[in-house]
């Protein structure tokens, strides 16, 4: 292969990991499976679609939905909420669908605005796989081919799909979630600058102007910014400057969305606006957090990424989920072995980045803990652990199961593939080749998609396997020319900056 090709189609974009073709090929391929989807599924066939879409018709016409007032977009199809039960929810993914919904449906084309929407949520969706691929970078900038594998696992992952073909704001929160990760890991392995400050600003402030699952990441990304690598502001330095960069993130979202929690506790007596009892309501049994943490169909229920339309005793969702973690474990308890038993100056210069590496491997479980912590409150009070929810923490489990099917790059080569072709399973589970009876000319937008999204298949395994080999082809050079050489380096000491900052460790991340 020619090396202006290889740089092109392995090495990525001016050679950033997370912009390479395999990339690429993988967000064509939500955005195909998008297009089969919403073809697939009528408009408004869920009571939760129908209150979405309604809220953002709503926002066209000056307003915000009060949750006793109900749905007043009732086009005469679909399913339709007895109340307006996400009225407790920011408006900012509302502001992004409005200037098409609102023309559409006021222009009496109820039918083009639902299918408007979706496509602008699909877009939003598509947007996940790239934002996941640089957030794994950013959180392990020594692993190439991670972003490569995390873009990949996103892709083809069934919840991902079904949430491209529906009007729902998880897809916002969940596309901000992955970029807020990224931030955080950036500041924890490479150090603070003031365009990744700004940037961490915006994410949490969109962020926690779409939806209140967001505070995870905020408070990641604040406690990202106090321990950050190095932080420089201005002329402020040390304990004060970490202080200081923590709160401009939690200031920020206070700023942007902090006018619509106190009005959910004027309107809706809480801060959370959660919906209240309303005439005809039918309660929902209440459980302990014991009683929840315990019962199997929780965790069925909730981590049903990889369903799609199948059954929940089918294996083969929980074969694509299970499967790749226990490889993982497998290989960090494999890893902590080695570390244990490495020579004394090995270790020396690998500890130049452990501490940075273990901050961010404690952020990504402790996000997901309290993610689940939370889910179990929800359910303790009468909600329902739904899969869509554990988007909210994509990155994580994301670059769990990216790394349990790269943990050997040998195996890599059969293993991601053989993973990509098992996980278009639930996916074609989701398609109906009949069409929506609504949507015209939807049995053709069907088949198109689904034979694009096999070309796009191909094209994405056959671009991860030849990076694969690549990869594999230059740690054999790479071996061969380290070979001679039997002295062992030693680390160099963590050095104070010109200012003053002490840095956490020196920094070593340049690739």
């Amino acid at each position: 292969m020619a090396p202006r090709v290889r740089r092109v189609l392995l090495d990525g974009v001016r050679g950033r990991d997370w912009a390479t073709p395999v990339v690429l090929a993988a967000t064509l391929f939500v955005l195909v499976a998008a297009v089969a989807r919403i073809a697939s599924t009528e408009p408004l066939s869920s009571t939760d679609e129908s209150a979405h879409v309604d809220y953002a018709l709503r926002v066209w016409h000056g307003q915000l939905p009060v949750l006793m007032d109900g749905v007043r977009f009732r086009p005469g199809f679909g399913h339709h909420p007895p109340v307006q039960w996400v009225a407790q929810h920011p408006p900012l993914y509302y502001v992004l669908l409005a200037p098409l919904v609102g023309p559409l449906v006021d222009g009496g084309h109820p039918v083009q605005a639902v299918v408007a929407a979706r496509v602008v949520n699909a877009l939003v969706v598509a947007g996940i796989v790239p934002a996941a691929a640089w957030a794994a970078s950013r959180c392990f900038p020594g692993a190439r081919r991670l972003p490569a594998t995390v873009a990949v696992v996103s892709a083809f992952t069934a919840v991902l799909v079904v949430q491209a073909g529906v009007v729902y704001n998880d897809s916002l929160a969940a596309l901000l979630g992955a970029l807020a990760c990224g931030v955080a890991g950036a500041a924890l392995r490479s150090g603070l600058t003031p365009r990744l400050l700004v940037g961490g600003a915006l994410v949490t402030a969109a962020g926690m102007t779409t939806r209140l699952s967001f505070a995870l990441w905020l408070v990641a990304v604040a406690v990202a910014f106090l321990l950050a690598r190095t932080v420089r502001l201005g002329r402020l330095r040390g304990v004060w400057a970490r202080v200081v960069v923590a709160l401009v993130p939690v200031a920020a979202a206070a700023a942007a969305s902090g006018w619509f929690w106190v009005r959910n506790t004027i309107v809706a007596g809480s801060f959370s606006g959660r919906p209240k009892p309303w005439p005809g309501w039918v309660p929902r049994a209440h459980f302990t957090d014991g009683e929840v943490a315990t019962k199997p169909s929780f965790w069925k229920q909730l981590f049903a990424l990889y369903r799609g339309a199948l059954d929940l005793r089918d294996p083969v969702p929980w074969t694509l989920l299970l499967v790749p973690l226990l490889l993982v474990a497998v290989a960090a308890v494999v890893l902590v072995v080695r570390r244990a038993t490495d020579r004394r100056g090995e270790r020396a210069v690998r500890s130049a980045e452990a501490w940075p590496r273990a901050l961010v491997v404690a952020m990504l479980v402790t996000v997901v803990v309290l993610f689940v912590l939370v889910e179990i409150r929800y359910m303790a009070g009468g909600g329902a652990p739904i899969n869509r929810y554990t988007l909210a923490v994509w990155v994580p489990i994301a670059i769990a199961v990216a790394a349990g099917l790269g943990a050997s790059r040998r195996a890599a080569v059969v293993l991601v593939p053989a993973w990509t072709l098992l996980a278009l399973v639930p996916i074609w589970s989701l398609l109906h080749f009949a069409g929506a009876t609504l949507v015209p000319h939807s049995r053709t937008l069907v088949l198109g998609a689904t034979v694009l999204a096999g070309v796009l298949t191909a094209a994405t395994i056959v671009l991860f396997v030849l990076g694969e080999l690549d990869g594999l082809r230059r740690r054999r050079q790479d071996d061969t020319t380290a070979a001679p050489t039997t002295a062992v380096p030693t680390a160099p000491a963590p050095t104070a900056t010109p200012d003053g900052d002490q840095p956490i460790a020196s920094d070593s991340t340049a690739r």
